[in-house]
């Protein structure tokens, strides 16, 4: 495996997802939203959708949510396919549980994670402590 060209390529085809998705659902990215980590849902205008969280970035690095016992077990529920698919094809950067890189290194992981989930789009937002992450799908997808 090309692995620059597979991430690449999950990066082009998570912002083509994402658009599909928001046209999908007639919704902008300025739409008042809710993300609920207990029910795994972002409501996003009027639609809703499920989340899978992948991840969280604080003092510049991201961590994996299967790494973070903060994050509910509802939250993160298919993120071990994207661990698997690490083990698997011998990726560290899916193994192990930070990674340094901030923004940019949480956005290449999202970008990989939707990609392995098959997820329909993508979501970012800023916390207190920093950024969350999550993969996107419509109520109808299952990431399980």
């Amino acid at each position: 495996m090309d692995w620059a060209a597979w991430s690449r390529d999950s990066v082009s085809q998570l912002s083509a997802r994402a658009r599909d998705l928001l046209a999908r659902h007639s919704l902008a990215e300025s739409a008042p939203y809710r993300w609920d980590l207990e029910t795994a849902a972002l409501k996003l205008g009027n639609a809703s959708f499920g989340l899978v969280t992948v991840g969280t970035i604080t003092g510049g690095s991201f961590l994996w949510s299967w790494a973070n016992d903060s994050i509910p077990p509802a939250a993160k529920v298919g993120i071990d396919k994207v661990r698997q698919f690490g083990i698997d094809n011998d990726l560290e950067l899916l193994i192990e549980s930070c990674a340094p890189g901030g923004l940019p290194q949480g956005q290449e992981c999202l970008a990989i994670a939707a990609r392995i989930l098959d997820a329909d789009g993508s979501w970012i937002d800023a916390t207190d402590a920093g950024y969350i992450l999550f993969a996107l799908r419509d109520r109808g997808l299952d990431l399980r």
